[in-house]
């Protein structure tokens, strides 16, 4: 096990956070929904579990490691067969979470959009994942996750302009700062930089704290 470098022990504390923040998100999402019945909270709740039981595998990834996620794509001299093992293994599982969970909030938007149920099924291609390399896996994994949260945002910007409902217009806001930190992470995993991959984590850190202020808040004062 390598010593933690500074980027990457600021990227592993910034991982437990968003983790931490990601389950309250998807408990209190859960209590919200028991009140008022909406897809969209159902999604959140399942979603953001998912995504902090993925970002607990991140983190775990960058203590044993001691690098991040481009890190690893971009450099595995000197590192022992079952330190590359146990890294791959836990980066692939990471951004295959990744993908579902956001694909479920999708799924869960679009049922409140249009009113019906969609198929729930997983990407097929995210199965053959360990028969391609971890950088073209990252770049897969982190273009379909910007997509779908692409598509989230959209559905987001019709819901607020069909109701005008502040808790659709709260939850926008959040996912918009989310859209804009994978714009970041997929950039750092394409260049490999470091330094990018630290502000998207930052960033996405950011959103996922805006979205549990604004579901605690929801589930406070109540449906409005």
């Amino acid at each position: 096990m390598s010593k933690m470098a500074s980027g990457a022990f600021i990227t592993f504390s910034l991982n437990i956070m968003s983790a931490l923040v990601a389950l309250l998100t998807s408990y209190y999402a859960y209590k919200a929904n028991r009140f008022v019945s909406s897809s969209v909270l159902w999604a959140i709740s399942i979603g953001f579990m998912l995504l902090g039981v993925g970002l607990v595998v991140e983190a775990g990834t960058s203590l044993i490691s001691g690098r991040t996620l481009v890190d690893i794509t971009g450099k595995t001299a000197g590192e022992s067969f079952s330190d590359r093992v146990i890294t791959l293994f836990a980066s692939l599982t990471y951004l295959t979470i990744q993908m579902v969970a956001y694909l479920i909030i999708a799924i869960g938007y679009a049922r409140s959009t249009y009113g019906r149920q969609l198929s729930t099924a997983a990407p097929a291609a995210a199965a053959g994942s360990a028969l391609v390399s971890l950088y073209t896996y990252s770049i897969f994994s982190y273009f379909v996750t910007l997509i779908l949260l692409a598509f989230i945002v959209f559905q987001g910007l019709l819901l607020r302009s069909g109701h005008g409902g502040r808790f659709s217009g709260m939850v926008l806001l959040a996912f918009v700062l989310i859209f804009v930190a994978h714009c970041v992470l997929l950039v750092s995993v394409l260049a490999l930089g470091s330094g990018l991959y630290l502000i998207g984590t930052a960033v996405q850190f950011l959103g996922f704290l805006s979205l549990l202020i604004f579901v605690v808040r929801s589930e406070v004062v109540g449906p409005g």
